[in-house]
């Protein structure tokens, strides 16, 4: 039970590194202040962690909680995660409860930072043991390696290695033959194309486009596990998008098409919140709230996910709430 929802925390940790409108020159430029140059040894920040406060703005969440319920022939799993954001609006941790079958367990995955803001380790717990770690190094602020260290199993720890070129990463995991290119607008340093190889040979191309506030509008999968998603959008602001900016890049580089699961890179990286997602298998139901600010409150509701690891006849539902500073 804990390598499994070990599994699913992963999955459900909604983490990566985000981009400035400059073009991509081989490296995602990191919008958060940093404490001096990665060239250089400057004096590191006294907690690096958790760092000194920047001003409050109106959408700053103080609290971000998601529940998520399978249904499926009476029975049901659920999710139920707390999102721990500081002062400075960062995203620290998830505390999860899982619950199958009548039995909860909990995990928490916890986000470590460098002095220069940036994500070097994510750790994750089960009923308060380790079970696995993702380390994350860089060369000149770029990702050149992420490894995965099972501490239960093993076999399922590996490596992923990169190499930047302009507009384009591409990434190996060490010991096979596969490898992922995935290339950026060169105007907005937004991934708009993932491509995965297997000897060198195209086998699944990913396509994703964007409406000219920067949402995601679709998603478009050809190849192995042929898709197609579309997203429709609000004019208010996704408070979710700042909370979790810092973590943009990391999340695409660490990602395996589980993006089309939780449809986070629509529902975190667009400037505006998602109302609707249609898949293969139909159109969600999400009921949205929001205050006299026009700030979004709660999102509610089905949804569906047309991927090959969830059974067509399973129910999807999520319910989720907003709570700001002031």
């Amino acid at each position: 039970m804990k390598k499994t929802l070990s599994y699913l925390l992963l999955s459900l940790l909604l983490v990566c590194i985000s981009c400035d409108n400059e073009p991509y020159d081989g490296e995602i430029i990191i919008e958060q202040p940093a404490t001096g140059n990665p060239t250089t040894d400057p004096e590191p920040d006294p907690d690096p962690v958790d760092p000194d406060p920047v001003p409050i703005t109106s959408t700053q969440l103080a609290d971000y909680d998601y529940i998520k319920t399978f249904s499926s022939a009476g029975d049901d799993t659920t999710f139920i995660t707390d999102f721990v954001i500081n002062l400075n609006n960062q995203f620290l941790a998830q505390n999860t409860t899982f619950t199958f079958l009548g039995i909860t367990v909990n995990g928490v995955s916890t986000i470590l930072r460098d002095e220069f803001s940036r994500v070097t380790q994510v750790n994750t717990s089960v009923d308060g043991v380790l079970v696995n770690r993702t380390s994350i190094n860089y060369n000149l602020d770029k990702i050149t390696e992420i490894s995965y260290e099972d501490l239960e199993d093993t076999s399922e720890n590996f490596i992923f290695s990169y190499t930047h070129g302009n507009n384009e990463i591409t990434r190996v995991r060490e010991g096979t033959n596969r490898s992922t290119k995935f290339t950026f607008d060169a105007t907005t340093s937004k991934l708009v194309l993932r491509e995965t190889m297997e000897n060198g040979t195209i086998i699944k191309t990913e396509n994703i486009s964007y409406d000219s506030a920067g949402n995601i509008t679709s998603i478009v999968i050809t190849g192995q596990d042929a898709n197609t998603y579309t997203y429709a959008h609000d004019n208010n602001t996704n408070p979710l998008l700042n909370s979790l900016n810092d973590l943009y890049v990391f999340s695409i580089l660490n990602d395996e098409y589980d993006d089309q699961y939780e449809h986070w890179q629509a529902m975190i990286y667009s400037p505006n919140n998602v109302t609707s997602v249609t898949t293969q298998q139909g159109s969600s139901n999400l009921d949205i709230q929001y205050d006299a600010s026009n700030r979004i409150i709660t999102r509610n509701g089905t949804i569906f996910t047309s991927v090959p690891t969830v059974s067509s006849d399973v129910t999807i539902t999520i319910d989720e709430t907003f709570e700001y500073i002031n």
